[in-house]
């Protein structure tokens, strides 16, 4: 997997996807590459993600779309909590990235485009929800395969 602190291009998926991915065990290695600009932000990042969670999707699609997702979350905030979610609804998969604080959009959409792309690609969308004084909630969502493990 590439550093996860530039995002700059999409990983194009280019091999049949085989195995489930951990989520839990993905989210923790995207935090750890992320840990200077967390700390750099006196910030921190919570995995909440049940270990037994796993999603068919490719890997390193999926951690260039999450880890864009990650870093929106931490870099347009100081001293907040970052919550890493995912829940299986009916409807499918919902990854969700949430914070205590406020960010402005234009922190997550400047350059957001090849993030948007790369969740199509996967059979997903990003959707952005902000309420004043409540946070900041980025979604990944997609329809749940018939091999995801929730």
């Amino acid at each position: 997997m590439k550093s996860l602190i530039q995002f700059t291009h999409p990983v194009i998926a280019t091999q049949t996807v085989t195995e489930p991915v951990p989520l839990h065990r993905l989210i923790d290695q995207l935090m750890v590459g992320l840990l200077p600009l967390v700390t750099g932000k006196k910030s921190f990042v919570i995995n909440d993600i049940d270990q037994t969670f796993h999603l068919q999707a490719d890997e390193n699609l999926l951690a260039y779309v999450l880890g864009n997702l990650l870093s929106g979350a931490i870099n347009g905030t100081e001293n907040v909590c970052i919550r890493v979610e995912a829940v299986c609804t009916k409807e499918g998969v919902q990854i969700r990235v949430r914070n205590n604080g406020t960010y402005f959009y234009s922190t997550v959409s400047n350059g957001f485009s090849h993030v948007v792309q790369a969740a199509r690609q996967l059979g997903g969308n990003i959707s952005i929800y902000n309420q004043h004084n409540e946070g900041t909630t980025l979604t990944f969502s997609m329809a749940t395969p018939v091999q995801t493990v929730c």
